[in-house]
């Protein structure tokens, strides 16, 4: 250094620097402490030169001009581990403070930059003009290899790194700093920028796959900037990528010139499995390929909107369109189309359709203040407006994953029409989401499979602190219209439970054939069913629960009931009690409680406590199971039942009972019944020649009957009927094996014997009416005590006496 300071005039200066070094080791001196270690794995040497100049005053107002010029020749970097090396290198640079010597006359240049790596090269300019509002021209040109990129700066996240990459770059701009929306009106910049990468290959330590066949090729030409290609392969996987956008240097300029940006998005395969299988045991992988991917994205905007919107980019989204195939969701997703409007706090959806197979949907909503939803701990409201429509939803289409089917079997098949759904939620946050009301104020639709209409539907779900409630779900479908509310508790620790669990159902008629497309089979045939193999109520957890219906007119499998009222309730261990239920049916009341034991899912039993008044046995259809065969208990009995029934049943999983290892108690009473194809009358039909045996008749059957492990035991019991009056006492199962002891007067059984006697072949009329025959207590009868056993097919008659009476 040397020259002259005069401290009497404003500090007039005169000073000059000179500088030779033969590396640049006294530069990196001045290099931030955390980059020593980095720096210190370089031997560095080179010829360096520095040449600076003060002249003028610097005081009371004045600026000297400072003029600096630097470079270096032949200077070289070396990796001291990788002995990667760069060479070769040559710049010249140069700043001034200019004529005023402050920073609007300040020019700082770096030219003829140059280096060359081990493989490739590397050269450009750099100018910087006022730097209160700074011109900045830039050209850059170079090629390399990116294996020495990598091992040069010794890059250890990136692993098996190779590849080549070249960038071309003319930059022409103008930054104000004070208003930098104004830039682009003081200066026509010009840009040009051409990157190419070819054949990028690389291992990432964090992911299982190796990044291979990486093409790149982007431009900027002007204000437009295009990504022409974009393709890369991750294991089986392969992915191609091009986008562009309208103005790029508005974005960088933060103006409010209007943007607009398009991304292509294309795959012939993604296969998620293999993406997401890296480490099984932190995380399962999702099982799922997506085939065909086409996705077109566009996005206008402002310039400013990328950089300064609070949340989300202001301005209007649209999906062109998208279209894939997916393995286990066997659908092909097409024809996607969106429009939405983004502003600072709402979010406005103008329209989303697209089909799947040849479901199609149109939706159409608004969110209200959805900037919470990008808070730590949110406070304040939130509102979701929704509209859905649909010429064609089929259930299949939607609802099937990996092989399994989301919708009850009875709906698999289904196709709604004209779908319409409307409805808003309010969502709550004070610091985090405190609840949550869901209004659906339109549901309808018609349906194909099962013809029935929705009408009229509407609802309220309200959702706090782990408590769901369903207020006032109601509508009609088809002949049923019925009201629904829910309590629910979806916590832990039920000690924390504001309300019980609890639902309720009521509804002035409800068809279940209806509503499932019951289809019952044809009459006089029963097939066996195998009652196990459906859903199971008790594979499922239990809670403690209430339960109440009230259904005016029901109808389920043919059975046609009024006022059905049921007050039940479950616990945790599987068991359902019946508190009460009362309904009309079959021209008589029925009243049951008891309780259900499911807690052992296989072995389902019913203890019931049942009062029958005035039941017409024709139209109860009551079905039990026997040894795999269903039966119906009005194939042989009818008439007008009344008694008290109670026991422990055995049930199915679709609740039919299983007779044969059951226990029921039978206190009834059957008035103005009949027999009718009965096996026990039947194998005496040579002791009733002339009677019909097939329709007995009675007055009164009334009898305290015990069907134990599927064996029924009748007390002796008196029956006035067509065929005269007698006694029967014995038991039966329900496999048919019979041992009766019946009394008949002596007085039927001559007639019989005169009849074999005298020839005469007296044939019984199956459609004859015999008259009721009733047993005068004030005569005396003679009887006859007959044992009736065996079966209908194989069976024999002898005298013999029920050694119980």
């Amino acid at each position: 250094m040397d020259g002259a300071v005069d401290f009497d005039d404003d500090m007039n200066m005169d000073i000059r620097f000179h500088g030779n070094k033969p590396n640049f080791d006294l530069f990196l001196a001045f290099a931030p402490e955390e980059l020593t270690p980095a720096l210190q794995r370089y031997d560095n040497a080179g010829k360096i030169f520095f040449e600076a100049s003060i002249i003028g005053k610097a005081a009371n107002g004045h600026n000297p001009v400072v003029l600096a010029e630097f470079g270096c020749e032949d200077a070289f970097f070396n990796n001291k581990e990788s002995q990667k090396k760069l060479d070769q290198l040559f710049f010249k640079g140069k700043f001034t403070t200019g004529e005023k010597g402050n920073a609007s006359t300040s020019e700082f240049s770096l030219s003829d930059f140059s280096a060359r790596p081990e493989a490739g090269i590397f050269s450009g300019n750099l100018t910087v003009k006022n730097f209160e509002s700074p011109e900045i021209e830039m050209k850059v040109r170079s090629e390399f290899d990116l294996d020495f990129l990598a091992k040069f700066l010794n890059i250890k996240d990136l692993q098996d790194l190779s590849g080549n990459v070249s960038l071309t770059m003319n930059f022409h701009d103008i930054v104000d700093l004070d208003n930098p929306e104004k830039s682009i009106e003081k200066l026509n910049e010009s840009y040009f920028t051409e990157l190419d990468v070819k054949n990028l290959t690389f291992r990432a330590p964090g992911f299982h796959l190796p990044v291979r066949n990486v093409n790149i090729r982007a431009t900027m030409d002007g204000h437009e900037a295009k990504i022409e290609r974009f393709d890369l392969k991750v294991g089986n996987s392969d992915l191609s990528i091009s986008a562009d956008i309208s103005d790029l240097p508005a974005i960088l300029h933060h103006t409010k010139n209007p943007i607009t940006a398009h991304l292509t998005i294309k795959s012939a395969l993604l296969n998620v499995k293999e993406l997401t299988s890296g480490d099984t045991l932190l995380k399962k992988p999702i099982d799922e390929q997506i085939k065909n991917l086409s996705m077109k994205l566009k996005f206008n905007s402002s310039a400013r909107a990328f950089t300064e919107s609070p949340n989300l980019p202001v301005g209007e989204f649209f999906i062109e369109d998208l279209y894939a195939k997916l393995t286990h969701y066997p659908h092909t997703l097409h024809d996607f189309h969106a429009d939405v409007f983004v502003d600072d706090q709402d979010f406005r959806v103008v329209d989303f359709t697209g089909m799947i197979d040849k479901s199609d949907f149109h939706f159409n909503g608004r969110l209200q203040n959805y900037d919470l939803w990008f808070l730590t701990e949110p406070e304040g409201d939130t509102r979701i407006e929704f509209n859905l429509t649909s010429a064609l939803l089929q259930l299949e289409d939607v609802f099937a994953y990996g092989g399994e089917n989301y919708v009850p079997e009875d709906y698999r098949h289904e196709e709604f029409k004209n779908l319409k759904l409307h409805g808003f939620a309010d969502l709550h946050f004070n610091r985090g989401l405190k609840s949550a009301d869901v209004n659906l104020d339109k549901v309808e639709a018609s349906m194909k499979v099962h013809p029935m209409r929705f009408e009229n539907f509407k609802g309220r779900l309200h959702y706090e602190d782990q408590h769901l409630m369903i207020q006032n779900f109601s509508g009609k479908l088809g002949k049923s219209q019925f009201t629904a509310d829910l309590n629910y508790y979806l916590g832990p620790d039920s000690i924390i439970r504001k309300r019980d669990n609890h639902f309720s159902l009521k509804a002035s008629h409800l068809d279940f054939d209806e509503l499932f497309n019951y289809n019952p089979p044809p009459a006089g045939k029963s097939t066996p069913q195998d009652h196990e193999a459906g859903f199971n109520i008790y594979d499922v957890p239990f809670t403690n629960m209430t339960f109440d219906f009230d259904i005016g007119h029901l109808n389920y499998h043919r059975y046609l009931i009024d006022n059905f009222k049921v007050k039940a309730r479950t616990t945790t261990n599987h068991f359902i009690y019946v508190d009460t239920l009362s309904l009309a049916a079959a021209g008589g009341q029925i009243g049951v409680s008891g309780y259900f034991n499911g807690s052992d899912r296989n072995k389902i039993y019913f203890s019931p406590n049942m009062i029958v008044q005035q039941v017409d046995l024709d139209k109860l259809l009551f079905k039990f199971e026997n040894f795999g065969q269903d039966h119906l208990i009005s194939e042989n009995l009818h008439g007008k039942l009344s008694g008290k029934l109670t026991g422990k049943v055995h049930m199915h999983a679709d609740m039919v009972p299983i007779i044969d290892d059951s226990e029921l108690h039978l206190d009834i009473q059957v008035l103005k019944g009949r027999l009718e194809r009965y096996s026990a009358l039947d194998a005496m039909s040579d002791f009733f020649k002339d009677k019909n045996l097939n329709r007995v008749r009675f007055d009164t059957l009334q009898n305290k009957f015990d069907l134990v492990n599927g064996v029924l035991t009748v007390p002796a019991m008196n029956i006035n009927s067509t065929l005269g009056f007698i006694e029967i006492s014995g038991k039966q199962d329900l496999n048919m094996n019979m041992e009766y002891f019946v009394r008949i007067p002596l007085k039927l059984v001559t007639q019989v014997a005169a009849q074999k006697l005298f020839g005469k072949n007296v044939e019984p009329d199956s459609l004859k009416e015999d008259q009721i025959q009733y047993r005068d207590d004030a005569k005396r009868t003679r009887f006859i005590n007959l044992k009736l056993s065996g079966t209908p097919d194989n069976y024999k008659i002898a005298l013999g006496k029920d050694k119980g009476q």
